[in-house]
């Protein structure tokens, strides 16, 4: 059980059960490669909009997905031990996120990307304030908008589907930022949201 979560709302008490276990097994991602990104979810003790998660504004200079929102992350080092290793690592170069500060508590789905690699999302609880402090020449901006935020219908757009790799998947679309949260990261956004019984609804048409 999560300690934090039972104490904050809307994080539920069984957060870490409603997540996949760090340890189970992996898909094989042939032909791709593996990458691995944190989100984190911010705690507070001070009154405000609850929870927050982190997000980044990839430089625009970048040679994948420049400008895009996304979670710290990227590829693994051969000195990462494994892939949280590699969400730690990132968060830590990209917007100085202690790895001491963050508790891991879980997988959500694997994400495959055009780029040739399969993201690997893991969910990590930040308690306590931080203050981000981003590499300029990887992130132009951080954002921490509220859960709250995130999952207010008013901001959310239901895209449609799309198939590639011969899977089907969901566009998901977030207007908090301009530019507005979408692609693969919005998947991930969707899928926490779920889990945690905040995903704002899609339309009746939709699967």
């Amino acid at each position: 059980m999560c300690q934090t979560c039972a104490r904050v709302s809307p994080l539920p008490r069984d957060l870490s059960l409603r997540l996949d276990a760090i340890g189970s097994p992996l898909p094989d991602p042939a032909p791709f490669r593996h990458a691995a990104v944190l989100a984190p979810i911010l705690v507070e003790e001070t009154p405000g909009d609850g929870p927050r998660i982190l997000l980044i504004e990839r430089a625009g200079n970048l040679r994948n997905h420049p400008g895009q929102l996304a979670f710290p992350g990227g590829k693994p080092d051969p000195d990462d031990p494994d892939l949280v290793a590699t969400a730690l690592r990132e968060a830590w170069e990209e917007v100085a996120l202690p790895p001491a500060r963050v508790t891991v508590l879980g997988r959500l789905n694997p994400v495959p990307v055009p780029t040739g690699y399969v993201i690997i999302p893991f969910v990590g609880l930040v308690d306590g304030p931080f203050v981000p402090t981003h590499a300029e020449a990887e992130v132009t901006a951080v954002l921490m908008p509220s859960l709250r935020r995130v999952a207010d219908p008013a901001v959310y757009r239901f895209a449609g589907e799309r198939e590639w790799q011969g899977q089907r998947y969901e566009l998901h679309e977030f207007q908090i930022h301009e530019p507005p949260l979408w692609g693969a990261t919005a998947r991930i956004v969707y899928d926490l949201l779920q889990r945690l019984d905040l995903a704002p609804a899609r339309p009746p048409e939709a699967p």
